[in-house]
């Protein structure tokens, strides 16, 4: 997804976020998305997102880099 580096959390219309989501105060950057993708439920309390989170450092650091430069 293009833009994500920078736009605020729960921000794409249509989609149907959690309330924890849109009441985060999130603006996605290189901390916040580590944060998150790390560990989804402990980053934002009562999201919905039924996602693990990824372990492997090297994998996250490519991801956002990824997302950055999109």
């Amino acid at each position: 997804m293009q833009g994500i580096v920078g736009r605020e959390a729960a921000a794409v219309e249509g989609f149907k976020y959690s309330k924890a989501m849109i009441n985060s105060g999130i603006t996605w950057d290189a901390a916040t998305l580590t944060e998150f993708l790390t560990n989804p439920k402990k980053a934002v309390k009562g999201t919905k997102m039924s996602f693990r989170g990824i372990k492997d450092s090297d994998d996250l650091a490519n991801l956002i880099a990824y997302l950055e430069h999109l």
